[in-house]
């Protein structure tokens, strides 16, 4: 069985999540506080990203991402555009993942 090949939109997808992971860690967010769990779930959605060749296999984690975005953060401008860069990102990768044939077909 061979392996698939990480498709280089969904490296773009791992290296957007690791630089906003990494600002958000910068800056030290209050434990407890919106961007505190906003980078938590961003952690999660990278565990699963790397875990995988695939984008689709962080559907899931991203599914959770939104949920939490959409009841907590949407208000706050900073996490605002995080959320559409990951989500544009993201939402490329899977785009490619699918527009290329399975098996050479």
């Amino acid at each position: 069985m061979s392996e698939t090949p990480v498709t280089s939109a969904c490296v773009e997808f791992r290296e957007t999540l690791a630089r906003h992971i990494k600002e958000l860690t910068r800056a030290d967010p209050e434990r407890h506080g919106t961007a505190w769990y906003f980078l938590r779930y961003l952690q999660r959605v990278a565990k699963r990203a790397h875990a995988s060749p695939k984008a689709s296999e962080a559907s899931g984690a991203m599914r959770g991402l939104t949920r939490f975005y959409v009841d907590s953060a949407a208000n706050d401008a900073d996490l605002s555009a995080r959320f559409d860069d990951v989500l544009a990102a993201h939402r490329h990768a899977l785009r490619v993942e699918h527009s290329t044939p399975a098996d050479g077909y």
